[in-house]
């Protein structure tokens, strides 16, 4: 029949609209598939067929976007300016405030890393894949070893203190945030960050910057009468510092013995904090990676890394969202809950030890104050 004067038929399918007919939505839900995948397996682990199936398409769409495993693998970590290079163009970032914003920034962003950034995917898989190794000399070169080529000019001194720059700040972040290795994985940020600064400034500058030794003495009790009075009461003074000072040692060396007891155990203390934030949730005692980086239980570049090893461990094990595949959370094992159980009665025991030098009535008064601390601390936020 003439198709000029056939009728129509109304019972055919209407044309399929939405992501087949969105060239820029689907080559983006391919790289969104692939920094998932790539972040939680790695490069080797990994294969066209399934980043194409996670991302509802076919292999052969995969390939004409990007080439090749390796095209696609460039361009999920390629991409983005690094924090070296945004520090250097802030114009209020001047040469002597430069090793501390280097300091600050770095130890931040993988502070706050996704947990499905490609960058711990690159690192780990350059180490035993020669073109994620090549990749990510590439970036380095452009994202840290060029601004601050810039900055420092040409020559052999200053490819010098690009050397030890670029080594210090990847050795931070490999002992830090990959490897999770103690004592790095558990000093605070802000005890970490001006000891960074000042190694920093050594490299950039040769010069070794002299912090002064805080004085410790017994603070002067008030005189009675009138000086210790409101207004003697009110008056600033030093004990701010002071108490800070004493917080940060004393969850300095108790997160120190703590790693000790766990350590015992075969894992490190920031994976033993994601074992806690699971146990934490009631049972299943189940979680999502992102739900754990966001409840502060360790630092999100590290959530995948200590997943990994987890798994292999038999303490925890991955679930995929029965409603959405993408989704994937982690699940307490029976093993994994056992040893948190154990793990926090050896630490109970230590806790006392550490409290001995106290009497019971010393020990009410200092969780009181502690206490009314942190509801000062939490109002002062408001």
């Amino acid at each position: 029949m003439d198709a000029e004067h056939s009728t129509p038929d109304r019972t055919a399918p209407e044309p399929r609209r939405g992501r087949s007919h969105d060239p820029e939505g689907r080559r983006s839900a391919v790289l969104e598939a692939a920094r998932r995948l790539f972040a939680a397996q790695g490069y080797k682990g990994v294969g066209i067929r399934a980043i194409a199936a996670e991302a509802g398409v076919t292999p052969g769409l995969v390939m004409a976007y990007f080439g090749s495993k390796d095209g696609l693998f460039r361009e999920v970590v390629g991409g983005g300016t690094g924090v070296t290079e945004g520090v250097l163009d802030n114009p209020s970032v001047g040469r002597e405030q430069l090793p501390h914003a280097l300091a600050h920034d770095y130890l931040d962003r993988w502070d706050r890393l996704p947990a499905h950034d490609p960058w711990p995917a690159l690192i780990r898989s350059g180490l035993s894949h020669p073109p994620s190794a090549e990749l990510l000399s590439t970036i380095l070169d452009r994202q840290v070893s060029e601004p601050l080529r810039r900055l420092l000019g040409d020559s052999d001194a200053a490819d010098a203190r690009i050397a030890v720059i670029r080594s210090i700040l990847f050795g931070v972040i490999m002992e830090r945030y990959l490897f999770a290795h103690e004592p790095a994985a558990s000093v605070p940020t802000d005890t970490l960050e001006p000891v960074l600064t000042d190694v920093l400034t050594a490299a950039l500058t040769g010069r070794i910057p002299e912090r002064p030794v805080p004085e410790r003495h017994v603070a002067e009790r008030p005189a009675p009468g009138p000086a210790a009075g409101p207004a003697a009461r009110e008056a600033p003074g030093a004990s701010g510092p002071a108490v800070f000072a004493a917080l940060n040692a004393c969850t300095a060396r108790y997160r120190t013995l703590i790693g000790r007891v766990v350590k015992r155990h075969g894992i490190s203390l920031a994976a033993f904090e994601v074992l806690s934030a699971l146990h934490a949730t009631g049972a299943p005692y189940r979680r999502t990676m992102g739900e754990i980086a966001a409840a502060g239980a360790v630092s999100a570049g590290g959530v995948t890394q200590h997943a990994d090893r987890l798994v292999e461990a038999g303490l925890i094990e991955r679930e995929r969202d029965g409603q959405d595949r993408r989704v994937v959370r982690l699940r307490l094992t029976p093993a994994g809950a056992d040893l948190v159980g154990r793990v926090a009665e050896e630490r109970r025991s230590h806790e006392r030890q550490l409290l001995a030098g106290l009497v019971p009535g010393e020990q009410r008064q200092l969780a009181a104050l502690l206490s009314g601390l942190g509801r000062s601390m939490t109002e002062g936020q408001g």
